[in-house]
């Protein structure tokens, strides 16, 4: 058997999917929005042009995601979907 120990767990709290995936949806455009802008607006300050905005535009899409990523699982973390038994 595994080392693991295994807890019950309740049913799934649609409640709180709901909750997590409209907090998601909300921080998702929001943070991945600002990336891309800042990113556009840098390139045209330092006069990078169309590649240059690119680049850094996309630089900040990845950004964007990986806070999104981070964002949801510390959410996963302090607040479980399934409920307590």
């Amino acid at each position: 058997m595994s080392d693991i120990p295994t807890t019950a767990q309740g049913p799934i709290d649609t409640k709180r999917v709901i909750t997590l995936a409209a907090a998601t949806v909300l921080i998702a455009a929001q943070t991945i929005a600002a990336s891309v802008a800042g990113g556009w607006a840098i390139a045209g300050f330092l006069g990078l042009g169309e590649i240059g905005a690119y680049v850094l535009e996309a630089g900040g899409f990845a950004l964007g995601g990986w806070l999104v990523i981070k964002f949801v699982r510390a959410a996963l973390q302090n607040e479980p979907l399934r409920q307590p038994r």
